[in-house]
């Protein structure tokens, strides 16, 4: 039986999972990190935090100052903490700290494939995707622009 549950009334129970060497799977909900991670379709395996800081390209579940549950990567690593991305947004968040992370992407499951964030390929898109960042930048920019022209035009056509 499969059962929907708000993530702060998983908060304990995963922070106690992992703590205690646990895994953790959840399913995705969100488009932030499209084309990665899909909306109800995609699941996580969440480890517990090592005492090392995390590295960049990693993929931390973090609690926001507002107390919104997170998954985004990594792509700097800063003083005051980290500078965390969706794959499918082109803004920043700026400093995430260590204290507000609660696991980090151990793999993905992909329907029944799993993908670890160790692997060759995987690491080689976050890789890509990060170094890709001004020109997704760019890319996504336009894109909404080119779906605003397109609402407004049909709209003025009546359409």
């Amino acid at each position: 039986m499969i059962k929907i549950a708000a993530m702060s009334e998983l908060h304990p129970l995963i922070v106690e999972t992992l703590q205690n060497d646990g895994k953790v799977i959840l399913t995705i909900t969100g488009t932030s990190m499209l084309p990665l991670l899909r909306h109800k379709k995609d699941r996580v395996f969440l480890i517990k935090l090592q005492e090392r800081p995390l590295k960049k390209h990693d993929l931390p579940l973090f609690v926001r100052e507002d107390g919104k549950y997170i998954l985004h990567r990594i792509i700097n690593v800063a003083r005051s903490g980290y500078v965390i991305a969706g794959d499918n947004q082109c803004v920043t968040e700026y400093p995430v700290r260590h204290a507000q992370v609660i696991g980090v992407v151990q793999g993905i499951w992909r329907g029944s494939r799993y993908i670890s964030c160790g692997g060759f390929l995987y690491r080689a898109y976050s890789i890509l995707w990060v170094s890709a960042y001004p020109l997704r930048r760019l890319y996504l920019r336009g894109k909404q622009f080119l779906h605003r022209t397109i609402r407004y035009l049909k709209y003025r056509n009546g359409d």
